[in-house]
């Protein structure tokens, strides 16, 4: 008896039911989205808002032609993390974090089926980035950076980001909504229980990885994470919820061993106080801003730093024990 003929559908889900997230590439975006008739217009938007609310603000205020005040939003808690250069991969990855994705669905359904899931990720990306273009504008912020250069990597993250849109984080803000959004597009899309479940775990870890990253390579504060789920939440509350938040808040360093666990349990536990404020402060707001813009007009991180070591001095605590992972 005669091998039943697979459908179409069929050999394509076999083709690609099996292939991790990983082993799709991170460039084929560029070269499928910005010249399809069916995507052209929202992937333009979207490089023309990162230009101008990332790069754009940056370079303006660096080159002079902008006077916006910039904030130090360092924290007493960013010394408990060591700096990890080894984590420079890591950090770099978030951009193809959802770029796969977007192939895998390209190469799977064709650009017909998956051209409304691209455009409304990358109208939800856009968003993102005018939001938090908003934020850079009343305020900017950032970080006491190494000024390491070591490798090409830290050579080409020195060079584009002069390190002034710390808060939010717009690392954290576009993990955190893109494990959301492609948790629901998955299954939308008709992959089975199996396969949602596989590709939804392995874009979580990695969103979990590149958000501890950001922290390692000091590229942002323990201050900058709450602020950005908080956008997440207010912008997209359909999709990342408070429940959503703080369960990405406590799987973070969970199988650490560069921070001491008590220090991991104190930054995790800031985190989430500070998320949880501006919250509750937020629910009145008419700008989802408004608590944050609060905050930072406030913060002093020299006040901070010096409330620490009066804390320290009175009541000492054992320092993380972790080495640098070089």
């Amino acid at each position: 008896m005669s091998e039943k003929k697979l459908t179409r559908k069929e050999k394509r889900d076999r083709k690609f039911e099996k292939r991790p997230l990983s082993s799709f590439s991170g460039i084929y975006p560029y070269f499928r989205l910005l010249w399809s008739p069916r995507t052209a217009r929202v992937s333009w938007k979207f490089i023309f808002t990162v230009i101008k609310n990332y790069l754009g603000t940056q370079f303006l205020q660096k080159w002079g032609f902008y006077h916006i005040p910039v904030v130090h939003v360092d924290s007493p808690l960013d010394k408990k993390i060591p700096f990890t250069p080894a984590k420079v991969h890591v950090y770099m990855d978030f951009v193809y974090l959802f770029l796969r994705p977007v192939t895998m669905l390209i190469r799977r359904f064709g650009i017909k089926k998956a051209a409304p899931i691209c455009n409304a990720w990358f109208t939800a990306t856009t968003t993102t980035y005018r939001e938090a273009g908003r934020m850079y504008r009343h305020c900017l912020s950032t970080t006491e950076r190494p000024a390491y250069r070591e490798n090409f990597q830290f050579r080409v993250i020195h060079a584009f980001d002069p390190h002034l849109l710390c808060v939010p984080s717009l690392h954290i803000a576009l993990i955190a909504l893109a494990e959301v959004f492609f948790k629901r597009e998955f299954k939308n899309a008709g992959l089975s229980d199996a396969e949602c479940f596989k590709k939804n775990t392995e874009l979580y870890n990695r969103a979990i990885e590149i958000a501890e990253s950001v922290l390692y390579m000091k590229q942002h504060s323990v201050n900058c994470i709450p602020a950005a789920l908080y956008m997440i939440t207010k912008l997209f509350p359909e999709l990342f919820t408070p429940n959503g938040a703080t369960n990405f808040i406590n799987d973070m360093f969970l199988s650490t061993e560069l921070i001491n666990q008590k220090d991991v349990s104190s930054i995790k536990e800031y985190i989430s106080f500070m998320y949880e404020r501006y919250l509750l402060e937020g629910v009145a707001a008419d700008d989802w801003r408004d608590p944050v813009i609060r905050w930072i007009d406030s913060y002093d991180w020299k006040a901070e730093e010096q409330k620490a070591a009066e804390m320290s001095e009175t009541q000492p605590v054992k320092e993380g024990s972790g080495e640098k992972d070089v």
